[in-house]
């Protein structure tokens, strides 16, 4: 919408001191206003997002009313903005909402009369980037490996751009795991808002660092992926699936029924080292070790949930496969967990193992 406006001002004091020569002057630089702008070409911005505001027109002086809160044009106590020199104005919209910005273009004659030209547009902003930027598990439990007073906090990993593991320490199973866990996370806008989709009580609202805790990952016993969607004020949605994954460990490595002494290495929650002491003697070069994984807890491992067992990539089956054990050997164990739409979440630990 356009439309001009001729607003009379007596300026009397100008006039008084000007000379006809002076006005001559003013009359010759003197700009029909014409209000004309553009702003980038998108049909909407995001909250906090630079808008553009380019001049078309023509004029003396303009001004930008972008429509918020204070500054909406022709309210009374708002306020508006001098453009830039070039004719330019960048502005960023603080919340979602449908605004009318105005483009004011003025010049003076020199009988003092101010002619206004208005323009104006819509624009649009919403909130759009409302989505998950970190999730964790903070203090689920203390981890004696680490000294009394340390609590485990499991930080979640981004495997795909919507899929996190978060990995759990088996030391924590099931005491710290299957129960109501408090949950941390960050979100890209303060206009979103996180949900957990539970199988009973429907979407249930989250709050980072909440001492109210609501959130399960076990279901009948076993641990189960969760589904979650981020919803911002303006009706965008990102569903994400965070799957709770146990580090995988031995529980138990014998080798001709010497039980390994294991010691995790506090580089890494998933690296540890084991030593099996044999008598002198002992032929090192082949060996089968006899040995089990989480227990083999039937609540952790079944036809879905697998573990596997390698040296070197080459598969170790306990209590058959022979190893050779004159140095140091590196044992690998992937836990495979399975998610939705075929998606299979994986986590690996890694031993090395001394026999002497």
């Amino acid at each position: 919408m356009k439309k001009t406006k001729y607003i009379y001002i007596s300026i009397v004091s100008l006039f008084l001191l000007s000379s006809c020569d002076n006005k001559s002057f003013i009359d010759d630089i003197y700009v029909e206003p014409k209000a004309s702008f553009s702003i980038d070409d998108k049909s909407v911005f995001d909250v906090f997002e630079s808008v553009h505001f380019t001049n078309l027109g023509e004029g003396q002086k303009f001004v930008i009313w972008p429509g918020d809160q204070e500054h909406v044009y022709g309210q009374t106590g708002n306020n508006g903005f001098a453009c830039n020199a070039d004719g330019t104005f960048s502005y960023s919209y603080q919340e979602p909402g449908d605004y009318t910005a105005v483009w004011i273009a003025s010049s003076i004659k020199a009988n003092g009369e101010i002619v206004f030209s208005v323009d104006s547009v819509n624009v649009s902003v919403k909130a759009l980037n409302g989505g998950l930027t970190s999730f964790s598990l903070p203090r689920m439990g203390r981890l004696s490996d680490f000294g009394s007073s340390f609590f485990y906090e499991s930080y979640g990993d981004f495997v795909t751009e919507k899929r996190i593991v978060c990995p759990i320490p088996y030391g924590l199973w099931p005491t710290y795991i299957r129960r109501t866990v408090a949950v941390k996370f960050a979100l890209e806008s303060d206009f979103a808002t996180m949900y957990w989709e539970s199988d009973t009580s429907g979407e249930v609202a989250l709050t980072s660092e909440s001492t109210t805790k609501v959130l399960r990952f076990d279901s009948n016993n076993k641990l189960e992926p969760q589904t979650f969607k981020v919803k911002t004020s303006s009706g965008v949605e990102e569903s994400y699936e965070i799957a709770a994954v146990i580090i995988p460990e031995f529980t138990k490595f014998t080798i001709n029924g010497v039980n390994a002494t294991q010691t995790r290495d506090i580089s890494s929650f998933n690296k540890f080292n084991m030593v099996v002491d044999l008598p002198d003697g002992t032929d090192l070069k082949s060996l089968i070790p006899v040995f089990t994984v989480m227990n083999n807890d039937a609540n952790l491992i079944d036809t879905e949930r697998i573990v596997s067992v390698t040296v070197d990539d080459i598969s170790q089956t306990s209590g058959t496969s022979s190893v050779d054990f004159s140095s140091t050997v590196n044992y690998a164990i992937k836990y495979s967990v399975p998610g939705s739409d075929g998606y299979t979440y994986e986590y690996e630990s890694y031993y090395a193992i001394t026999v002497k």
